[in-house]
């Protein structure tokens, strides 16, 4: 069953939806958890306190955990056994480096977060070895989407970590009846896999937004054969960034790859992003509607420096990029969108897709 000792303290930095769910998950497996808010989520203290649902997950959690505000860190961080890092990858460092002025020795830290950052390239471990020094680190990777944790269905998350004990004891706070907590030891694996599934979900959903276009000339409306192409072809350009970046390919076949990717194409943010995009959404009017940060739009520019840098070619990536940066709201938006299906599906650039430097 797993869980924790009965007591333990856990902390969980940041009040968003993922942070909330994973302090509550804790808590129910019997651990002393605390919520902790930073500057861009304290509104969710004064939800708390009122004993109201949380704002994004629109469930209750004000019975299971204590949730304050980043003055109150330094009363919370000391003496946590683990410290779970739920924010976004461009708000990671700021964030590690408040929490490293509170000793909290013999922590384990836990990040939640996905995705590079975007000035120096990194991935969320090699960030917080950056600002953490030799603090014990693990990475989570795989479909893990906030509400369901939250309400208990059944889950698969991986712990990756190069330190074992720290791996172990990382899933060994996750597991329970409904969430089943596996390890590894391919940390540039699992976040290569979990930031770059964001690129290919936007391509997919570009796929799905197409057929919006096409009105009734489309015999299905849903264009699931050229989902699954571009869904394929997703998976192949994230087995080469992956080995690109020293991971393992067979990482991308199981929870971090292929299944975060499923996940994401089907109900998560980058998703919509495309196949908002795909019907004719600007790329600010898509945006505004998702009404939270869309990791792709930045993990597309950052998946491309990355390739260059390994001679690599990832067609997805490429037309992502071609989507995000050129006006498909035209006459000639049909022939556009054409085209770019035919990158990804083919890999080869078409007129529409000039070479980039």
């Amino acid at each position: 069953m797993g869980g924790v000792e009965d007591g333990s303290r856990i902390a969980v930095l940041g009040a968003g939806a993922m942070g909330t769910a994973l302090a509550v998950h804790c808590a129910r497996n019997g651990a002393d958890s605390v919520l902790l808010a930073t500057d861009k989520d304290e509104a969710v203290v004064d939800v708390w306190r009122r004993g109201l649902p949380h704002p994004s997950l629109r469930m209750p959690f004000h019975h299971y955990v204590r949730c304050r505000p980043a003055i109150e860190w330094a009363a919370a961080l000391p003496g946590a056994a683990l410290v779970f890092v739920a924010v976004s990858s461009g708000g990671l460092r700021r964030v590690l480096a408040q929490a490293a002025r509170i000793e909290a020795p013999g922590a384990i830290w836990v990040l939640a977060t996905k995705g590079w950052e975007q000035d120096t390239l990194q991935t969320p471990s090699q960030v917080a070895t950056d600002v953490l020094g030799n603090a014990p680190l693990v990475s989570l990777a795989g479909p893990a989407l906030a509400a369901e944790i939250l309400a208990g269905s059944p889950t698969g998350i991986l712990c990756a970590s190069r330190d074992q004990h720290a791996r172990r004891r990382a899933a060994a706070a996750l597991a329970s009846p409904a969430v089943a907590a596996f390890t590894t030891s391919d940390v540039a694996g699992a976040e290569t896999a979990a930031a770059f599934k964001n690129v290919v979900a936007v391509a997919v959903g570009l796929a799905e937004g197409l057929s919006d276009r096409f009105g009734e000339s489309a015999l299905v409306a849903s264009f699931a054969n050229a989902r699954a192409a571009v869904f394929a072809r997703g998976m192949l350009d994230m087995a080469a960034l992956v080995e690109s970046q020293g991971g393992r390919p067979a990482t991308v076949l199981g929870l971090a790859g292929a299944g975060d990717l499923y996940v994401t194409c089907q109900h998560g943010r980058n998703g919509r992003f495309g196949r908002l995009l795909g019907s004719g959404a600007t790329v600010e009017g898509a945006v505004r509607s998702i009404g939270s940060t869309v990791e792709g739009v930045a993990s597309t520019a950052a998946a491309l420096r990355l390739a260059a840098r390994a001679q690599l070619d990832l067609p997805t990536a490429r037309a992502v990029d071609l989507a995000l940066t050129e006006d498909l709201t035209g006459e000639q938006v049909s022939e556009q969108l054409w085209d770019l299906f035919l990158t990804v599906v083919s890999g080869s650039r078409t007129s529409t897709d000039p070479q980039r430097g």
